[in-house]
């Protein structure tokens, strides 16, 4: 292989890859630290849920009011104005009061909002259509792989030093992605429309309300995957935002012990987002590959509900495991599906469209299960409510893959 053919998706791969890391150890570095963070603040535990569900506010946000953005600035150019929005977000949150935290989190997913549109942009173009599946799960491979780092380093240095220092050294971090990408972006971002509007006013403009209706007309598909991945991002979204505040205030363990099953979560997802991107294009179907994830997810989620102070720590090592696995490896080839479902032309707005929805999960998920713990005073029961999300998901997927045999 060449190395013009290499570059044509290695490299962007690559981009995508660190950026999307980045921005997800942002997002996670707020839930892994909730118990401390909410202690400083004064308030109860429970409440870190709406702490996160601000950062998926945030994407949304940016969701509505991007498209002219990516087509002007480019892909890359976009991901690195995201981190350096992250990283600033995430020093507001040392100021360490509640509104402070409110919205840091906001504008740490402002800066997570690139990562979707971008990377679906930049793969669009250079995946090989036999591995498509596989190359964009890799990406979101990412994910867990930032929340891993997210739940191994930032708990390890708030006990050594402090909270404060912690997010000190992620903002540092994710800042410096933004210089290391810099030599790759001539090479990646060749489609660009310098003659589209850079309008920054779209982000306070009732209008852009209306842009990811319009764009979920691109494709008859895109409503029933959407729903699914609304569904599957309100289990995996109260998975990643509780976890460690249930792990500790309800199940009793420590912080470190909460930080390692935390990090088991997002490990084992790492690999579990490749694994089922090879299994959807082995399958030549990517929503095949999303039922079996769905009812995965609802099962594992009970499991999640069920483990009680008894247990050892090998076998709630294991449910982290399997949680990973299970609830968390649906990203890419939910993405693959979108991108497939469109023209590759309008790859960026339909994802953006549809992920808009899907961070309807991740917004009011954490919410209501906030509330409900609030009310039921138990964050296991409130798991198993959980459950029938990522169920209900299944259901969905089936009619859509037996719709797809009948053709």
């Amino acid at each position: 292989m060449t190395a013009a053919a290499r570059y044509t998706w290695v490299w962007p791969l690559a981009v995508t890859l660190l950026m999307q890391t980045e921005s997800a150890f942002l997002t996670r570095a707020i839930p892994v630290i909730g118990p401390v963070l909410t202690e400083a603040a004064g308030v109860p535990a429970e409440q870190i849920g709406y702490v996160a569900s601000m950062t998926s506010l945030g994407t949304m946000w940016f969701l509505m009011a991007s498209s002219s953005m990516l087509k002007r600035l480019g892909p890359v150019r976009l991901l690195q104005i995201g981190a350096l929005i992250g990283a600033t977000a995430t020093l507001l949150i040392t100021v360490g009061t509640l509104p402070a935290m409110i919205v840091g989190a906001l504008f740490i997913g402002v800066g997570y909002g690139p990562s979707p549109s971008a990377g679906s942009d930049i793969l669009a173009r250079n995946a090989p259509s036999g591995a498509r599946a596989l190359i964009f799960s890799i990406k979101q491979s990412a994910v867990p792989l930032g929340g891993a780092i997210a739940g191994l380093l930032i708990p390890t240095l708030a006990i050594a030093f402090d909270w404060r220092v912690a997010l000190v050294v992620a903002a540092v971090l994710a800042a410096s992605t933004a210089l290391i990408v810099q030599p790759l972006r001539a090479g990646i971002d060749v489609i660009r429309d310098r003659a589209e509007p850079l309008n920054l006013l779209a982000f306070l403009s009732p209008l852009s309300f209306a842009a990811p209706f319009r764009a979920m007309r691109l494709a008859p598909s895109l409503w029933p995957l959407t729903y699914a991945a609304a569904c599957f991002a309100i289990a995996q979204g109260n998975l990643f935002a509780f976890l460690v505040t249930y792990l500790t205030a309800e199940i009793g363990v420590s912080l470190a012990v909460a930080g390692t099953l935390f990090a088991t979560t997002q490990i084992v997802g790492v690999f579990g987002r490749v694994a089922m991107g090879w299994v959807a294009d082995r399958l030549g179907s990517g929503v095949r590959a999303l039922v079996l994830l769905a009812f995965g997810s609802a099962v594992m989620t009970l499991a999640i509900a069920a483990i009680a102070p008894s247990w050892p720590f090998p076998l709630m090592l294991m449910v982290a495991a399997l949680s990973g696995l299970a609830v968390a490896s649906w990203n890419g080839v939910y993405m693959s599906e979108v991108a497939h479902a469109v023209p590759s032309a309008q790859v960026g707005d339909a994802t953006s469209g549809s992920t808009f929805f899907t961070f309807v999960g991740y917004v009011v998920g954490p919410s209501v299960f906030a509330f409900i713990v609030s009310i039921v005073g138990s964050y296991g029961w409130t798991y198993a409510l959980v459950a029938a999300m990522p169920f209900s998901a299944g259901l969905v997927l089936l009619r859509v893959a037996r719709r797809q045999a009948g053709r």
